[in-house]
């Protein structure tokens, strides 16, 4: 993917992730591939039926600024905090964690 499309999928990420971060979610990574976009939510403790349905609008957002895409993957993953994650390319939120 070019640096400009990576750039425009960032800034989508972040603009349609704002108020949508819950207390258990470590990170969230993105990437786009043809005419799919995958998306990549990591919880370190597990996730609620409401905590799905918010990110899963926050890829219906970042998908409403490609037209040219024609699909959503979204993975809802659980790893224990202070484990090590595995991110797509572009990670657009990472959790602190002392």
């Amino acid at each position: 993917m070019s640096t400009l499309a990576n750039t425009n999928i960032r800034l989508s990420a972040h603009r349609a992730l704002l108020g949508a971060i819950s207390s258990t979610l470590r990170a969230v990574s993105i990437e786009v591939s043809s005419q799919i976009i995958r998306i990549r939510n990591i919880f370190d403790d597990g996730c609620t039926e409401s905590e799905k349905e918010l990110l899963s609008a926050v890829g219906a957002e970042i998908a409403s600024d490609f037209p040219e895409v024609h699909k959503i993957e979204e993975e809802f993953l659980v790893i224990p905090k202070h484990e090590p994650m595995q991110h797509f390319e572009n990670l657009v939120f990472l959790r602190y964690e002392p």
